[in-house]
């Protein structure tokens, strides 16, 4: 099974992203599957709604450029934070910028507006690759789903940052638990989790797979880019921090808290 698993996983995933991302476990170490996505999936259009600093962005952008995969990427943010990112200045996107103009600019394009004021730019059924990391209440992220996918064409895949942030009004995992009915699936559980789905049959074969992985399989997947993002957010570390201390407390609390949401979600939805 393991050697099955493993003639999956290609070279793009071993690649070190040229943008650092700091030691910041949000989304660092999601770029190893970031970089194979793209290299395995061959989008023809991508949007990104809610970009930040731009450590997931260019990664996909990263791998466009190195694999040529002839893909427009879209970033959508207003670059001025919300509740859960926080507030910030237009130096944040002044340095997105300043880096997509020089590295990017003949494939990528930042739209600084609204995600719904965006929606206008794109025909229905254009967008192949989806990835939503705005704002993370449960009401907003649905509504990001709901008027975006309309957009989505016959190969779209979606992915949702966070689905396994059970704290701050995160409610991405309550979107996951009503969507997994609906639509394969796989859910990464480091970095905050990152969850995608399948909208047809006429997804990217690679990405098919995933979902159709049993269990077991399922566990050594996410291993495999644990381990790879691990590296990642290791590398970006300052000498003499390079190794990350392992805390038990921390794994058991997330798991408690985890178990505490997903009660509760059971209990409102019996209730309906």
């Amino acid at each position: 099974m393991a050697a099955d698993i493993l003639s999956h996983l290609t070279a793009a995933a071993y690649d070190k992203p040229s943008r650092p991302c700091g030691d910041n476990p949000a989304w660092g170490g999601h770029i190893p599957f970031a970089f194979w996505a793209i290299e395995q999936w061959r989008p023809q259009t991508l949007v990104e709604l809610g970009t930040h600093a731009g450590s997931s962005y260019f990664a996909f952008c990263q791998s466009v450029q190195a694999h040529g995969t002839d893909t427009q990427c879209y970033a959508v943010d207003t670059w001025q934070g919300d509740p859960h990112a926080g507030s910030y200045g237009d130096e944040v996107f002044a340095d997105v910028d300043g880096y997509n103009r020089q590295h990017y600019s003949a494939f990528s394009h930042l739209l600084r507006m609204r995600f719904d004021d965006a929606l206008g730019q794109f025909a229905d059924g254009s967008i192949d690759l989806l990835h939503i990391d705005g704002f993370h209440t449960y009401d907003a992220v649905r509504h990001d789903f709901e008027t975006w996918l309309p957009k989505m064409s016959r190969r779209g895949v979606v992915l949702f940052h966070d689905s396994n942030v059970f704290k701050n009004n995160f409610g991405v995992w309550r979107l996951m638990c009503e969507l997994e009915p609906r639509f394969p699936h796989f859910h990464f559980l480091h970095s905050h989790g990152l969850s995608m789905f399948t909208l047809s049959e006429e997804a990217p074969a690679e990405a098919r797979w995933m979902t159709a992985l049993s269990l077991a399989e399922r566990k050594l997947w996410r291993r495999q880019f644990e381990q790879l993002g691990k590296r990642i957010l290791i590398d970006a570390l300052p000498e003499g921090k390079k190794r990350l201390p392992f805390h038990p407390w921390r794994l058991l609390r997330a798991q408690m808290r985890r178990s505490r949401a997903l009660r509760r979600y059971s209990l409102r939805s019996n209730e309906r």
